[in-house]
């Protein structure tokens, strides 16, 4: 029996190898541009539920640290605003150290204390990524109320109502000035020490929870990360300041002013050193999200090693089996020309 080859079965034949060349080359060129198996299914195998079990814990990582970030732009915030209701108090006891030495105006220190509240009141309503940062775990509320606003707040309305129950007569009125130390001071430390109880406070001034934010700030650590305006500190400031601002102090007697000057200083020290406690607390808040952030870094970093052991192809591999296949395809191209030529009436 004899076989014969036509030129033009021939000719398919190398037609056909040129596609899968073409193909193959396709995909070649694809790993070498992109550094990775074109097709991980065929190229990893077993190994992909591995491999995609990497991807989720990276992304895990890169969401959290999506979220430290915005986590950390709130802690900032925090201190800056601590520090700052710490200078301004800190100023506002050193002018009410002047005041007892008598070398002090009584209308300047009534001026600065009312700044003062009023920066520290509206400072405890920052924001933060759409978050209350001192509103606690009801960040979406604005913590402070507007001590200022016109109707009274609930925190000056009740103020007013327990001065006027106490002595028969407003703030406003003329007759301040017949009040006398003792009973300032016994004014002080009970109906309005009263008013800056906690229950009081979250009653009539403050809006935010008790309860500070908590976030997951690694792979196994969750924190507490904010502190709230409910915090004793704020209420010792606050009272401190409202002392000067809203018991007639312009009309006060001597003594009796001397008397609201001391107790002041009294609570803006209490809470000028509660101030300090909670800028440490913040502190290592920082320091532990620092900490958690370059730790999932080097985690994110292994894992990405470990993904490119499984996914990279080797690039010095790639480029030679590029050129392989480009080599094969020109000289499939060069035979199959050379096929076509052949003719048997070339040889008649």
């Amino acid at each position: 029996m004899i076989s014969s080859v036509s030129t033009a079965g021939m000719s398919t034949a190398l037609s056909n190898t040129i596609v899968d060349l073409q193909k193959r080359l396709s995909i070649a060129q694809k790993e070498l541009s992109t550094g990775q198996h074109a097709d991980m299914s065929v190229s990893i195998g077993s190994q992909l539920t591995q491999d995609s079990l990497l991807h989720l814990s990276v992304s895990d990582l890169e969401a959290i640290t999506a979220s430290n970030n915005v986590v950390s732009s709130r802690l900032d915030i925090t201190q800056a605003s601590l520090q700052k209701f710490s200078t301004d108090a800190q100023s506002m006891r050193n002018a009410l150290i002047q005041a007892q030495s008598g070398f002090s105006n009584r209308g300047a220190v009534i001026q600065q204390a009312q700044t003062s509240l009023s920066t520290m009141m509206s400072s405890l309503n920052a924001s933060s990524g759409g978050v209350y940062v001192f509103g606690g775990v009801k960040g979406n509320t604005a913590p402070i109320a507007d001590t200022s606003s016109a109707p009274p707040s609930a925190a000056k309305a009740s103020l007013d109502a327990a001065f006027t129950s106490n002595f028969g007569f407003p703030p406003s009125d003329p007759r301040v000035s017949t009040i006398t130390a003792s009973q300032m001071n016994a004014f002080i430390s009970g109906p309005m020490a009263a008013l800056f109880s906690s229950s009081s406070w979250t009653a009539n001034w403050s809006s935010a929870s008790s309860t500070p934010l908590q976030n997951r700030i690694s792979i196994t650590q969750t924190s507490a990360t904010s502190v709230t305006a409910n915090d004793a500190s704020f209420r010792n400031i606050a009272f401190g300041y409202t002392m000067l601002t809203n018991l007639g102090v312009s009309n006060l007697s001597n003594d009796t002013y001397q008397a609201v000057v001391s107790a002041a200083t009294n609570y803006l020290d209490q809470g000028v050193s509660g101030l300090t406690g909670l800028q440490e607390q913040v502190g290592v808040m920082q320091s532990d999200l620092k900490s958690a952030q370059q730790n999932m870094g080097t985690q994110k970093d292994l894992l990405n090693t470990q993904i490119g052991t499984l996914e990279n192809v080797d690039p010095a591999q790639a480029s030679v089996t590029v050129t392989n296949l480009m080599t094969q395809i020109e000289t499939s191209y060069s035979l199959t020309a050379r096929i076509q030529q052949l003719s048997l009436t070339k040889y008649l």
